[in-house]
């Protein structure tokens, strides 16, 4: 049943930008049908070959020893605020586990990792690979290879950041399978966060983040390419943007280390704007009759609206209802709260298959704080565009989850 339940999500996840599209006639269902093949090839390749298991495997050993790193420079600056001895007794598990102090570390250090990683040149050499063979078998330009590609390392702001000389004349194609791109996967730098997140309830959590980012981009290029196809002909000359800007090795941990505060503070900032707004929001909507013996919530709201679509996943319909929350969670606020909200739910509320399928499908920047961050940074980019850019923004969401959502099913399909 899990299977028909996949396949007909597939069907649907095709079929919903195909009715909202806007030129039906300009759709090329080859690029369509190689993507969703590209998407199961990716997931096999990942998730059956066995000396890639071991490998990716092998990444949780990174996550550990990158989590230990992090504690120990926190715990110095911030004492047991950051998972340092206790000066007093804990009398409820868990009451000293802060948030800001024990897991957003983790942030600071990657982006310094990913800027050193960067002027060595590992990045520019993974990012070029996943381009051209995106280019090859999509047969998309340059410079949506490479915007998308970008997407899977590097974040919903700086991705854009490669392709910068081209967005003032991009096509409108292109521009919007690149922002969906931007929606349907999560940058390297928190893929350590989630993954240390969910690693008690996800054995291989950082394999499956990882492969969850790649597994994305065919479905964010063909779901982009489905709700606004046109012309793709835009080029690329050579890999300007993929040049290091630094001097050395200790000139890009220290820039890291700055862009990671940024980034850092941004991500508090916006989850404590986030819950406050919704708060709000949920207060309003106290006044309203229960639904069903349960109060009205925005996320109980986009709950209903999500269940028939996590149904479409494979999800087995005993647990619709926890799997749908967690994704309007991730809709509403973010992944990261999702995420944490998954690990501490019980052994009993989703199967360890349904738990790595919404593993998969949560894994994507799709939320309303990313609205404001792509219109932000875009339209800083290229201003003479931004009305534009805001009337995509909202498309790429929705088209940003169906993309996951696409690659819940297929990972559904496979396991």
């Amino acid at each position: 049943m899990a299977y028909i339940q996949s396949i007909l999500g597939l069907i649907v996840f095709i079929g919903l930008p195909f009715l909202f599209s806007e030129n039906r006639k300009a759709i090329s269902w080859k690029k369509v049908g190689v993507g969703v093949l590209l998407q199961v090839i990716f997931a096999l390749l990942f998730l059956k070959i066995s000396f890639l298991q071991d490998f990716f495997l092998a990444l949780n050993s990174i996550v550990l020893m990158i989590e230990k790193a992090t504690s120990d420079g926190a715990s110095f600056m911030f004492g047991y605020l950051a998972g340092g001895a206790l000066p007093f007794e804990e009398t409820r598990q868990g009451a000293s586990f802060i948030v800001a102090f024990r897991v957003l570390p983790i942030v600071l250090v990657m982006s310094a990792l990913s800027a050193v990683l960067f002027h060595w040149g590992v990045l520019q050499f993974i990012v070029s690979l996943l381009s051209k063979v995106l280019q090859k078998f999509l047969k998309i330009s340059g410079v949506q290879g490479l915007g998308v590609a970008a997407n899977v390392f590097l974040g919903i702001v700086e991705a854009p950041l490669l392709v910068r000389p081209y967005l003032k004349n991009m096509s409108r194609s292109t521009l919007f399978v690149i922002m969906t791109a931007g929606m349907a996967t999560v940058a390297g730098t928190v893929m350590v966060l989630y993954a240390s997140i969910i690693s008690k309830v996800i054995p291989n959590s950082l394999g499956h983040i990882l492969v969850a980012s790649l597994v994305s981009t065919p479905a964010a290029v063909i779901i982009g390419h489905l709700f606004v196809p046109g012309d793709d002909a835009d080029l690329m000359e050579g890999d300007i943007n993929l040049k290091r800007t630094t001097q050395n090795s200790m000139d890009a941990l220290v820039k890291g280390t700055m862009e990671g505060i940024q980034l850092l503070f941004s991500i508090v900032a916006m989850i404590i704007v986030l819950f406050a707004i919704v708060s709000l929001i949920n207060q309003v909507l106290a006044f309203l009759p229960e639904m069903g013996g349960r109060a009205i919530t925005l996320e109980s709201l986009f709950s209903y609206i999500l269940m028939p679509f996590v149904w479409m996943m494979g999800i087995p319909p005993s647990e619709v209802g926890v799997a749908s929350e967690l994704m309007s969670t991730k809709t509403v606020l973010n992944e990261f709260v999702s995420y944490q909200k998954m690990s501490t739910l019980g052994p009993l509320a989703l199967s360890e298959k349904s738990r790595l399928v919404m593993t998969y499908a949560m894994c994507g920047f799709a939320n309303f704080a990313s609205l404001g961050l792509i219109v932000g940074s875009l339209g800083t980019l290229v201003p003479e565009r931004r009305s534009e850019i805001a009337k995509l923004a909202l498309k790429s969401l929705i088209a940003g989850t169906i993309a996951t959502m696409m690659t819940g099913s297929v990972v559904n399909l496979i396991l």
